[in-house]
């Protein structure tokens, strides 16, 4: 299950282009950079809300030869995303698809890579969503998570708190979060800890969060 968002599609739309972007480009500046370690095909984001990392993607000219999909819980922030993908005319490069993050809507090894941004700490069975998102790899597919700590060094927080504010956004909520270990408890719960990398970076915006990155081996 992956939980829908509390606020209107077009207030979070919002939110998700402007006070988000530092995070989102942080994003797609290592998607772009794994993406050159293996042969292009689909990449999904999972957790897309109103696609807008899959929109930066596509619009990116290091990514031409690949496909996007944004999958959302929720059809209402999907639909919200449309104008955006039309008015770029990315429609034939941008699949959006309603599905579960504990149950993706594809079979084994159909993606090249699956990305998730500040979606993991939504999610009842956080776990599971790892195991998933491994599944749906193809042999040699990279699966990438970025979300925020628990455990976050305070004055980023702080300054999270402000810009949340001046987006006229409430203070996030820091007990659904997890710490940096907890992270990598998850990745071993959910049995892909032998391909996995977790770490969180010491300075700069990405301190807030962590990064948890899965190489599935072409021999799986």
């Amino acid at each position: 299950m992956l939980l829908k968002n509390l606020r209107p599609a077009n207030d979070y739309d919002r939110f998700a282009t402007e006070t988000l972007e530092p995070w989102d480009m942080l994003f797609v500046a290592r998607i772009r950079q794994l993406a050159r370690e293996i042969p292009p095909g689909a990449l999904a984001d999972i957790g897309t809300a109103t696609a807008v990392v899959p929109v930066r993607l596509a619009a990116d000219p290091a990514l031409a030869d690949w496909s996007f999909i944004g999958v959302d819980l929720d059809p209402a922030m999907l639909e919200e995303g449309v104008p955006r993908i039309e008015a770029l005319g990315l429609s034939s490069r941008i699949e959006l698809k309603v599905g579960d993050a504990l149950a993706l809507p594809f079979e084994d090894g159909a993606l090249a890579m699956a990305v998730s941004r500040a979606t993991l700490h939504h999610l009842p069975d956080k776990a599971l969503s790892l195991k998933e998102m491994f599944r749906v790899l193809r042999p040699g597919g990279i699966a990438l998570v970025h979300d925020m700590r628990r455990d976050a060094p305070q004055a980023l927080l702080d300054r999270f708190t402000r810009m949340r504010a001046e987006a006229n956004y409430p203070p996030t909520h820091l007990e659904e979060k997890v710490t940096l270990d907890e992270a990598r408890a998850l990745v071993a719960e959910a049995g892909v800890d032998a391909f996995s990398t977790v770490f969180s970076p010491n300075a700069g915006l990405g301190a807030m969060g962590f990064e948890i990155l899965l190489k599935k081996p072409v021999c799986a």
